[in-house]
């Protein structure tokens, strides 16, 4: 089984563990049941993206390798952050442990993170970059040479660019969000672009396969070349194409409802939509001449 697949293993049994401690104690709020109902299917999702026969499947086949990335690096961050992992598991270690690392954090720690890392053009900046690095002919088929390279290295890298984005836009229950709309505008449409793009350049910017060395994880001389022909049919040109409207299309699963997410916080805060226009249209002055 995949590093992944173990974690989210854990992942599940530790949040299948923090609900019950809170039913157990009484205080197990409304947002906290829906918060377990979405870490528990995020979990799911992420076994289901790197450990299970779809993602064994994917090392053979482009479009489902491209559904997993899309899983791996999108849904599953966003089910992760709102449904507030992180502060479930904060919440199943005891209080006296968890007072003294709070107490480490703030008194005696001599790390500080840089500030350049809590900015949320750096977070789009490595999502987008690990996807275009990854989806290179020669990193592609570099990872995809073996099945280790693939659990220990890239599905890993998928998952914690995903984190590092979305907690710049999504809201995790009590945390408040407060990146700047304009920033989580930006941070939506620019990924959104660079999406499309890489999903014009696989399909209708080329005429040949890029992966041509992908897919060959665990192939020797011994297997039949009926064999070999079936796992390089996976990465052909058409499939290819396949995988990319999986990217663009699939995209529009997270990227549409942020956008609509955004603007009705918009909306929230400046009253209406029209009034947000007027906020950031710039102030043209006409001055009228006497006769």
């Amino acid at each position: 089984m995949s590093l992944l697949g173990v974690i989210a293993i854990l992942g599940a049994l530790v949040t299948c563990y923090w609900a019950v401690i809170r039913h157990r104690r009484g205080t197990w709020r409304r947002k906290e049941r829906v918060q377990f109902v979405v870490s528990v299917v995020g979990w799911g999702v992420l076994w289901f993206a790197t450990a299970s026969s779809f993602a064994t499947d994917g090392m053979t086949y482009l479009p489902d390798h491209m559904i997993g990335h899309v899983l791996v690096m999108f849904l599953v961050p966003v089910a992760l952050i709102s449904g507030g992992v992180s502060r479930q598991w904060w919440w199943v270690v005891p209080v006296n442990e968890r007072r003294r690392v709070l107490r480490w954090w703030y008194r005696t720690r001599r790390w500080h993170a840089p500030k350049w890392l809590k900015h949320p053009l750096v977070g789009a900046l490595a999502l987008n970059g690990v996807m275009v690095a990854s989806h290179t002919p020669a990193v592609f088929n570099y990872f995809m040479s073996t099945d280790q390279k693939m659990e220990l290295l890239m599905e890993p890298a998928f998952l914690l660019s995903g984190l590092w984005f979305f907690h710049f836009l999504v809201v995790s229950y009590p945390r408040r969000l407060t990146t700047r709309l304009r920033y989580q505008f930006a941070l939506v449409v620019t990924t959104m672009f660079e999406m499309f793009i890489m999903a014009m350049a696989m399909s209708i910017f080329t005429k040949t396969a890029w992966y041509t060395m992908a897919g060959m994880a665990g192939m020797t001389s011994s297997n039949s070349s009926a064999s070999m022909l079936a796992v390089m049919s996976g990465f052909d040109f058409h499939n290819q194409q396949l995988a990319a409207g999986i990217l663009w299309i699939c995209g529009d699963f997270w990227a549409v409802p942020l956008l609509v997410l955004i603007i009705r916080r918009v909306m929230s805060r400046d009253g209406s939509l029209l009034a947000a226009l007027e906020r950031y249209a710039p102030v043209v002055s006409v001055s009228s001449v006497a006769p």
